[in-house]
């Protein structure tokens, strides 16, 4: 989802969970990139709260890092830095305190050098607003689960050690599960299904073109959704139904 709130709702209103034996699964990569990370962490954690026991929300390498940067040290402002536009800064924050900090973030790396102290400060004093501000969505973003695990599927944001086979749980590093690349193609080793995002399917089938998700091993193959929402305005959805054994794009 990378903060594109918009392309989210729209997607929701798609989605229908008034039967409780469904489930939804969100992927992970709810920050970044987007105009607003804190909009879609709250929409789906709002999608948690009003459907509990329905609705499992993955994490991504993008919330990984985020949650690491509110802890790493304050000197280390690498994070913040490399948030192009400070966008998602931005969405954790009102205006007039975005305005403040990011008068005191160009003070620090004025002229194309950085005062790596000066810059430090800053970090800190807008990981404290933050955490201030959504201490409970970013508690929220701590509890979320690496993968979520059905009798024919397998979701994970990235992937899985798929040379171990069935022994995959105690095997794959956590690192694997929401960073793993280049991906898997072609049947797998593990007897099910795996669905993950983080490889944008525009690059992983060029000459099929950008919404082609599955591979032809249905069985034991791979599905992969992320359709870089932030710069074509598409989120995939797989709709998967448990009695028909039926697999759908919406």
């Amino acid at each position: 989802m990378h903060g594109c709130l918009p392309e989210l709702r729209e997607t929701l209103a798609r989605v229908e969970l008034t039967d409780p034996t469904t489930t939804l699964v969100f992927l992970g990569d709810y920050v970044d990139r987007g105009s607003d990370s804190a909009g879609v962490v709250a929409a789906v954690k709002e999608v948690c709260d009003d459907h509990p026991g329905q609705v499992v929300a993955l994490a991504g390498n993008h919330e990984t890092w985020f949650i690491n940067w509110l802890d790493d040290d304050d000197e280390d402002a690498s994070w913040l830095l490399a948030d192009l536009g400070f966008r998602t800064v931005r969405s954790f924050l009102p205006a007039d305190v975005y305005e403040r900090v990011a008068a005191e973030l160009a003070e620090a790396i004025e002229g194309g050098s950085i005062d790596a102290d000066l810059a430090g400060q800053v970090n800190a004093a807008i990981k404290r607003e933050i955490v201030s501000r959504h201490g409970d969505l970013i508690a929220w973003l701590r509890r979320r689960p690496m993968f979520h695990e059905t009798d024919t599927h397998l979701y994970v944001h990235a992937g899985v050690d798929e040379a171990a086979g069935r022994m995959w749980k105690s095997m794959t590093p956590t690192e694997m599960l929401n960073e793993k690349f280049p991906p898997t193609l072609g049947p797998n080793r593990i007897g099910k299904i795996i669905v993950a995002g983080h490889t944008g399917v525009g690059a992983l089938h060029a000459k099929q073109g950008r919404l082609k998700c599955w591979d032809p091993y249905v069985d034991a193959g791979h599905v992969y959704l992320d359709g870089r929402v932030e710069t074509t305005g598409v989120l995939n959805v797989m709709k998967y139904d448990a009695k028909t054994r039926e697999t759908t794009f919406l």
